[in-house]
């Protein structure tokens, strides 16, 4: 017996004719229960936009899996089931914190920059570093900067090797970091990030 709020016969004969194609046998379906799934979602989650999401992403979880519908039970059960799901999901999901723009703290928010934008400054940082580093510092400096930091040698063992006091070479190292700071800005953001 079909019920009285379902304009079709069966679900199994509107199932297959959504799945053959029909248009509006699934507009039909979409009328008939958006409205209880709406209501279901708004009262598990008290959003009126967050259950209107939750809403049509259920119909169009229905929609693709339409075929994996076997009648086990009512058509009706088993897009709730779906429904169920997705809230559920919705409550796992790490919820955005929001902040009224009239808070004193909204002020003090800072835009972060998207992945290329940063990866861009970073470059541009690193080409200024280059720069730095072959047209400002001294051959000595440069050697050590190379072994220092490319090599990842020890201090002690680049004042053996440049028979230089383990002093010196500290001293030509800081002297570097300040050269190359001061001739770079933004280096301390792209080192920080």
């Amino acid at each position: 017996m079909a019920d009285r709020r379902q304009p079709w016969e069966s679900d199994s004969q509107l199932v297959e004719e959504i799945l053959a194609g029909s248009v509006d046998h699934f507009n039909l379906l979409y009328e008939a229960y958006f409205p209880r799934v709406y209501r279901f979602a708004l009262k598990r989650l008290r959003d009126p936009g967050e259950a209107e999401d939750v809403a049509q992403e259920v119909f169009m979880t229905v929609f693709k899996a339409l075929s994996n519908y076997r009648g086990e039970s009512t058509l009706l059960v088993w897009i709730f089931g779906i429904a169920r799901n997705t809230v559920n999901r919705r409550f796992r999901k790490p919820r955005p914190y929001l902040e009224s723009i009239d808070a004193p703290s909204a002020s003090q928010l800072a835009a972060e920059l998207a992945p290329v934008d940063r990866l861009v400054d970073a470059r541009r940082v690193l080409r200024r570093c280059a720069s730095v580093i072959e047209e400002d510092l001294t051959p000595l400096q440069r050697r050590i900067f190379h072994l220092k930091h490319l090599r990842r040698q020890s201090i002690r063992s680049i004042a053996r090797a440049l028979d230089k006091s383990e002093d010196a070479i500290k001293a030509n190292l800081y002297r570097m970091r300040i050269s190359i700071s001061e001739s770079t800005p933004g280096l301390e953001a792209v080192l920080r990030a």
